[in-house]
């Protein structure tokens, strides 16, 4: 059986966040989604408790939403917390609070989902957006592919086995900048943290379940790269035909 999910929501001061950003050596003119931010920031606060994936919301204001899946409830989450308080004046009060997840799927249930997703794939140790790599070998005689029939079909791959994709449409589109820091080795034994460029798509639709039990373990697991960096959180409501 699979591990019972919540749904997790914290208030974060953005100012706090990227201070504490700054103090790690992560600079916020190369983090522009936040994602490396918030990832360094929930690893600080909640240790290996740290939930994923998530989603920022509201960039742009005095006061960042997070949402997360995690198998912890908040107060788990509160008991596991730093008291550091460099890292816990990012967090509003009363800090995490959780709903839990029906997680009673059942075989045929549609959902209405919204997923903000990195879609690259990776091939000899670079990546690369999925629609750039159809671009490389274009259907002989045909006009080039939309860029949201690519994700499309990107998407349908990454949900193969626990649902089946109904409907899709590509909301919005830009490159974004984000920080990543490299792994140490024999090599080159410190981590650098340089700034790359990767494609943001925020998609939504309509799914049907086809394995409730894989479908729960996907959205535990987060959809595409860069799941612990703000990108792959399936949020859901009820579609038409769920009971």
């Amino acid at each position: 059986m699979n591990p019972r999910l919540y749904m997790l929501n914290l208030d974060l001061d953005t100012e706090a966040l990227i201070r504490f950003a700054q103090d790690q050596g992560l600079n916020h003119g190369h983090d522009e989604d936040l994602g490396y931010a918030a990832h360094a920031w929930l690893a600080a606060c909640f240790g290996a408790f740290a939930p994923k994936p998530f989603r920022l919301l509201n960039h742009h204001g005095p006061q960042l939403r997070l949402l997360a899946y995690s198998e912890h409830d908040s107060q788990a989450l509160l008991d596991h917390a730093t008291t550091a308080p460099e890292v816990r004046q990012a967090l509003h009060p009363p800090g995490p609070v959780h709903a839990a997840l029906a997680g009673n799927w059942r075989v045929g249930d549609r959902l209405d989902f919204e997923l903000l997703a990195c879609p690259v794939t990776r091939r000899d140790q670079s990546e690369k957006d999925v629609y750039l790599r159809r671009l490389e070998n274009p259907p002989q005689g045909q006009p080039p592919p939309e860029r949201g029939a690519v994700y499309r079909e990107w998407l349908a791959a990454q949900l193969a086995g626990a649902a089946d994709l109904e409907s899709f449409r590509l909301e919005g589109f830009h490159l974004v900048r984000i920080l990543r820091r490299t792994q140490a080795t024999a090599a080159a034994k410190i981590r650098t943290a340089p700034a790359i460029t990767r494609p943001r798509a925020l998609c939504r639709g309509g799914l049907r379940i086809a394995d409730p039990g894989l479908f729960q373990s996907l959205l535990q697991r987060g959809i595409g790269r860069h799941r612990a960096f703000g990108y792959g959180m399936l949020l859901l409501r009820p579609g038409a035909g769920i009971s």
